[in-house]
């Protein structure tokens, strides 16, 4: 891979990142599925959503919730080309996020976590998140969203979550 066409991959990857967390900031994730790979993964063990079907079901239910504003500040991107088509992405996040209608009072952020997202490129030429794992390094006292496993049983694909097994 030429340096120019490093380039432009890593270009188009951190647009795919940013924009990723500005639609779940800005329209709560409602096209979030679909920046995925059709067989992604979003999270780790066993919390995590499998394929876009059980990532899309996850955001879903997190816009059944109400209203909440929220901001993920993505620093210090770095881009590993593992190939022209494979590449890995690892990042600090901050997540400052609060159940309400703005102007909310807000202290220490909720979790710094470091990111790490592996992406490919899809069959059109543009990338697709295949992996995003977060490793919490900090936890405030305001929780961030997480789908209690009892609703996991109920509103996740029956189809995808026998997968799981």
């Amino acid at each position: 891979m030429d340096a120019l066409a490093e380039l432009t991959a890593k270009a188009e990857i951190l647009s795919l990142v940013t924009g990723y967390w500005n639609e779940v900031d800005t329209n709560w994730g409602e096209c979030a599925h679909m920046m995925f790979a059709e067989d992604g993964v979003f999270g780790a063990g066993p919390s995590a959503f499998l394929g876009r079907e059980q990532i899309k079901a996850f955001y879903d239910w997190r816009r059944s919730r109400g209203d909440r504003v929220a901001r993920h500040l993505i620093n210090n991107p770095i881009i590993s080309m593992e190939s022209p088509d494979l590449a890995t992405i690892k990042y600090i996040m901050t997540i400052y996020a609060v159940d309400g209608l703005p102007v909310l009072p807000i202290g220490a952020p909720n979790s710094i976590s470091e990111v790490i997202e592996v992406v490919v490129r899809d069959g059109a030429g543009g990338w697709k998140i295949q992996s995003k794992a977060f490793n919490h390094l900090f936890k405030g006292e305001e929780p961030t969203t997480t789908m209690p496993a009892h609703l996991r049983e109920t509103l996740l694909p029956e189809t995808t979550r026998q997968d799981q097994s």
